[in-house]
């Protein structure tokens, strides 16, 4: 999920326009939607931001239901999950100083190859079975890729921002928290695929 193979998990913070996105043509082009219930719900091609900003709020994307709890009042909604996947120093500057789109394309799908086994395999929720709460395997999910070019210090660094946000599609059509044990306790793996 980084370079070290270490794996970079941490809570997205719903500024999508500025921190992913960061209003720029050639970033919102490199970004887009991924996920079953993404596809189930006609999120396809470029991520809008303004409706993945709604998403990561906690707005179902059929707009029926808006996720989180009441704590003293107040609606308590974590965003989502940046699950960040970087190609190596020598990849980076061959596509990007070297300009090879192959290795940019590889990157892309290598990216959704991983996301393909974090949403089947890794991605988990809770859900009320006859009075029990039980993990459920394998929901569907909506995230965001965002692929950038460079690192914090704007050297090349070819890597992709996977941002799930915290709603899992159940096996009864209903939209419940993510549950994220599973992806933390598989992160290398993920990072091998």
């Amino acid at each position: 999920m980084n370079r070290r193979g270490k794996g970079e998990l941490r809570p997205a913070n719903g500024l999508c326009n500025t921190v992913y996105v960061d209003g720029s043509k050639e970033a919102r082009e490199a970004s887009a939607w991924f996920g079953k219930s993404a596809e189930g719900h006609n999120l396809t091609g470029q991520v809008d931001e303004a409706r993945f900003a709604k998403i990561l709020d906690g707005e179902t994307p059929d707009g029926k239901q808006v996720l989180g709890r009441i704590k003293d009042g107040e609606r308590e909604h974590r965003p989502g999950l940046d699950l960040t996947f970087s190609a190596s120093k020598s990849v980076s500057v061959a596509a990007l100083v070297y300009g090879d789109e192959r290795l940019i394309k590889a990157h892309d799908e290598a990216v959704k190859a991983a996301m393909t086994v974090v949403e089947q395999r890794y991605v988990q929720t809770r859900v009320q079975k006859n009075g029990h709460m039980e993990t459920e395997t394998g929901g569907k999910i909506v995230a965001g890729l965002f692929r950038h070019d460079t690192s914090r210090a704007l050297d090349p660094q070819l890597h992709t921002h996977a941002v799930i946000a915290n709603m899992v599609e159940n096996s009864e059509g209903r939209f419940t928290a993510l549950h994220k044990d599973a992806i933390f306790r598989n992160r290398k793996i993920i990072t091998e695929v």
